[in-house]
């Protein structure tokens, strides 16, 4: 069974040969660039690095590395136009072509989103959103050679991952600044939604061409939203269902439209159990990071057991204390736990929460690959 064969096999709910393994098949599955840089000394590798995000100073991990933990699936993704240079100064100020601002943090190695400069901020009318310089989604640059990338991951064997840049919340709070995000669900709806249709618009033109090139060969198609946080919802049930949801059943519409053979993975940050079956009533096949960490996300085995039957779970592995901070036992156990509680049956991709982050050691992540391995095949002997 080849890596497709056994991704495939998984999403839809049967069990493989093992788990499929991510690491890097998404841009909120792969790991910080300084993270990847200690992991390919410690394995002696020389390769060059290939920067996945200049703003978050993530990474894809590159053959070498894919070969050496058993990595089952690959991405592409569109690209900046050509004509696009991303802005920054030595003080670590970033702007990206939507206009967003980012800063790099002293300490971290990553930029945050400058709030207050938000490029809608102060934007009060719609015509002032039909004026503001948007990125053009057509240009053919975006897409370029990606026909024959997808093709020879799919030659190659590899499960292929579509990343769509389908994030219309977390786009327009990015654009707008959350509070003023907020305060608009609030007081100003109409702007709001004007917005976010406004970007929803060109997000799936930009989808359109992606998958015009990619979606045949696509196997999954990313989406998502940051619904919730540690502690639970951003948004009430029912200002998800009224603002975001209808908006998100166009999303998954227009993906199965593009890449019928494609599966849906959503990817939601956070406490999002309360919101699960809307995703699956949307048709969302599979969601991402399962953050484990998370309020109601903590016990996998009854996640697996409420929701198992119409989801497939892609990630699971802690990276807010088990990665960072434990001994190789203790990342063992927790790779152990996620698989006792969600491989059965098919339905679990393993991953880390999230991206794996710069304090990471690399015997850490040696132990997390190893042990999906070593405890991921089919049939299962855990204990």
């Amino acid at each position: 069974m080849n890596s497709r064969e056994r991704l495939v096999t998984s999403l839809n709910h049967r069990e493989p040969d093992r788990i499929p393994i991510d690491l890097g098949g998404t841009p909120t599955s792969t790991i910080s660039v300084s993270a990847l840089e200690d992991l390919k000394s410690y394995l002696a590798i020389r390769s060059e690095t290939r920067m996945m995000s200049p703003v978050f100073m993530t990474a894809y991990p590159g053959d070498e590395i894919i070969e050496r933990l058993c990595i089952d699936v690959k991405m592409v993704t569109s690209k900046p136009p050509a004509s696009f240079k991303l802005q920054s100064n030595s003080e670590g100020r970033v702007i990206d072509e939507w206009g967003i601002v980012y800063q790099k943090h002293e300490t971290a190695q990553t930029h945050f989103i400058v709030e207050s400069e938000a490029p809608l901020h102060h934007v009060s009318e719609k015509d002032e959103i039909d004026r503001y310089p948007w990125p053009d989604p057509t240009d053919p640059s975006r897409v370029q050679g990606l026909r024959e990338v997808a093709k020879t991951y799919r030659d190659q064997g590899f499960g292929v991952v579509a990343n769509t840049p389908l994030l219309i919340m977390t786009q327009t709070q990015w654009m707008r600044g959350l509070e003023q995000f907020m305060i608009d669900t609030v007081l100003n709806p109409n702007l709001l939604e004007y917005m976010m249709d406004y970007i929803l618009e060109i997000m799936l033109e930009m989808a359109r061409h992606l998958l015009e090139e990619v979606g045949d060969y696509a196997d999954v198609v990313v989406m998502g939203d940051d619904l919730s946080h540690q502690g639970g919802l951003t948004y009430s049930p029912g200002m998800y269902r009224r603002l975001l949801k209808p908006r998100h059943k166009r999303i998954v519409e227009f993906l199965k439209a593009h890449a019928k053979n494609a599966k849906i993975l959503y990817h939601s940050c956070g406490a999002v159990e309360p919101l699960i079956l809307d995703l699956i009533d949307l048709g969302v096949d599979a969601l991402n990071p399962v953050q484990v960490a998370a309020k109601g996300m903590e016990d996998t085995r009854k996640l697996k057991a409420s929701y198992g039957k119409d989801l497939t779970f892609w990630g699971g592995i802690d990276t807010q204390w088990a990665l960072p901070f434990g001994t190789p036992e203790d990342v063992r156990a927790e790779v152990r736990r996620r698989i006792e509680d969600l491989a059965a049956g098919g339905g679990y991709v393993i991953a880390a929460v999230h991206n794996i982050r710069p304090e990471v050691k690399p015997e850490n992540i040696c132990t997390m690959f190893k042990a999906a391995i070593d405890y991921g095949t089919y049939p299962m002997h855990t204990s």
